[in-house]
């Protein structure tokens, strides 16, 4: 199998929509997709997709602000049946390392997620800074968590055989 990770285009849309649906409701309500379509239609930073044998299986982007020095990690997801393959942490890592290439690099990267995929962020070496009983309107828990984008931080991301 080859897989590879480029720029979301518009005609990846339905495959988008498909991945995301694949992990409804464990991974998210169905009431985020209308946020989803929003954030397709208009977007605030670069959105991604992993591509293996020519289907998309994995989508996500990121934002940055500059005036905090922070990056923020949204819609980070892997088809469900091609979860545990490392295609996350590739996306992850690709994610990662385009904010550091930026003009303005973020200091911080976030990210918020539920309490059952916090500990892939750790693993990938987030650090937990806050988490929220029932955070989210769906009434689910919400773990933050922050990346600090160091140099050292990114020669280590640098040195990891991932997607190209």
């Amino acid at each position: 199998m080859t897989a590879r990770i480029r720029r979301y285009r518009p005609d990846d849309r339905k495959a988008v929509l498909a991945a995301f649906r694949s992990n409804v409701p464990d991974h998210f309500p169905a009431s985020e997709e209308a946020w989803l379509r929003s954030a397709l239609d208009e977007p605030d930073g670069p959105f991604f997709v992993v591509v293996e044998d020519g289907e998309v299986v994995a989508f996500g982007g990121y934002e940055i602000s500059s005036f905090y020095n922070l990056g923020t990690l949204v819609f980070g997801l892997v088809r469900a049946d091609r979860h545990g393959t490392g295609i996350g942490r590739a996306l992850l890592h690709y994610r990662l390392l385009h904010m550091a290439g930026r003009k303005q690099r973020p200091r911080y990267v976030t990210v918020d997620t539920h309490p059952h995929t916090a500990g892939f962020f750790q693993r990938c070496g987030f650090e937990e800074i806050a988490r929220w009983p029932g955070g989210y309107r769906s009434g689910r828990d919400r773990v933050d968590l922050r990346f600090e984008l160091s140099e050292a931080a990114v020669e280590k991301l640098r040195s990891i055989k991932n997607l190209r």
